[in-house]
């Protein structure tokens, strides 16, 4: 597997749904916005990339609402 394969940057907000087919195909709602996810206002964010040769689906959480809210704190601190 090439590790330069490019990622899709998935946002989630707290009650979306990622679906992923088996081709890698993504489908990402959430039932209780009406507003497309964007990355400066998601819980989470994740990578996603699909090796056709393998099959394999690869995930990588960039960045947790836990990882936010300890920097806003720390910044907090510093003023």
């Amino acid at each position: 597997m090439s590790p330069h394969q490019n990622f899709t940057r998935i946002p989630l907000q707290v009650g979306s749904e990622l679906r992923i087919r088996n081709n890698g195909e993504l489908s990402v709602s959430n039932p209780t916005l009406e507003a497309e996810p964007a990355l400066d206002g998601a819980d989470a964010v994740l990578d996603y990339r699909f090796d056709p040769q393998t099959g394999e689906h690869v995930l990588r959480l960039l960045e947790p609402v836990a990882a936010r809210e300890e920097l806003g704190r720390r910044k907090g601190k510093r003023s």
